[in-house]
């Protein structure tokens, strides 16, 4: 049996779960977004306002459930945003979560 859907309401939206990526950490806003067709990590970055002055961008995680099983993927988020390396640009997927650490100067 599958798990049950969870409802969440996040910024005056409700929306499934699992069709939501959330980012955390050192992000200048960080919240749960809405999966859009197409989404990349530069139009999340974007909807999140991009990262704090005290982010390690280049340490991003993504983590993802594939398969049933969830895996860590390191992003090149300054690379991305300052350097404008298209790179560094991924697909997002619904369930994504990104966490922005925090730079240990």
């Amino acid at each position: 049996l599958r798990d049950p859907l969870v409802t969440v309401i996040v910024n005056g939206f409700v929306g499934i779960f699992e069709e939501q990526i959330r980012v955390v950490g050192e992000a200048a806003e960080p919240r749960a977004l809405l999966y859009k067709d197409s989404m990349t990590l530069l139009d999340v970055m974007i909807e999140v306002g991009g990262l704090t002055e005290f982010a390690d961008g280049n340490k991003t995680v993504l983590v993802r459930t594939e398969d049933g099983e969830q895996r860590q993927f390191t992003l090149r988020v300054d690379d991305l945003l300052k350097d404008g390396d298209i790179t560094a640009n991924v697909d997002m997927k619904p369930g994504d979560i990104l966490i922005v650490p925090e730079s240990w100067f």
